[in-house]
């Protein structure tokens, strides 16, 4: 896979970026953290490139995203009403995100330098509440589930930060195997990449109005 593959994959959110600025309006206002996740996600993406083609280190720019990230995301569960039962859970998780990414960037290791705790620990919280709130479409959905928005976001976060939790492991742990191997596991990570960003479009394309949204936010 050349550099330029890599590239193109990479800004393969453009494509539900797009679709959810034309859309923005139309969409119930319980999506936008997804779309704000998005957006923020394409801008970095774009910062990235522009540093690789300069200073040739992103990791300032990433470390500050996936903590704007994991507020964006937690925030869209919170709207999807998974905190309803329990209101403080939600100021508990991103008072952890928050203390952790402080912790590991300015304690642990330095803003400027690739970390892994925070990374490992967001993504598997992403992958819980993907999983809770999947669980509670199928109790409540009376209609075809793989339709749903809802059900399409959190499959997309299930196979993305899965992976994401294991290649974070692996790389922090530094087991010893073949260069072949270590780029394979890049490779996964990308195409697995581009596949949720697909799902992602595609959850954007059928994100209802407010009148037919029927989660509870």
């Amino acid at each position: 896979m050349n550099y330029t593959v890599v590239v193109i994959f990479g800004f393969s959110i453009v494509i539900a970026a797009i679709i959810g600025l034309v859309r923005f309006k139309k969409i119930n206002p319980v999506y936008y953290p997804f779309l704000y996740c998005l957006w923020v996600g394409l801008l970095n993406e774009v910062i990235s490139y522009i540093l690789a083609r300069t200073t040739h280190s992103n990791s300032l720019n990433n470390n500050i995203y996936i903590l704007i990230e994991s507020f964006l995301i937690t925030w869209q569960f919170k709207k999807w009403g998974i905190f309803q039962r329990s209101k403080p859970l939600f100021f508990i998780v991103i008072s952890t995100f928050a203390g952790l990414w402080i912790a590991e960037n300015f304690f642990i290791s330095r803003i400027n330098n690739v970390t892994f705790y925070f990374r490992i620990f967001y993504s598997f919280v992403i992958v819980l509440m993907s999983i809770h709130t999947i669980n509670g479409l199928i109790i409540r959905e009376r209609k075809i589930i793989f339709k749903s928005p809802v059900f399409l976001i959190c499959i997309g976060f299930i196979f993305y930060y899965t992976l994401k939790v294991l290649v974070q492991t692996f790389w922090l742990y530094g087991v010893s195997v073949s260069r072949e191997f270590r780029m394979n596991i890049v490779y996964t990570m990308i195409y697995v990449n581009f596949f949720a960003n697909l799902i992602y479009a595609l959850a954007v394309l059928w994100m209802p109005s407010k009148q037919r949204f029927s989660m509870r936010s």
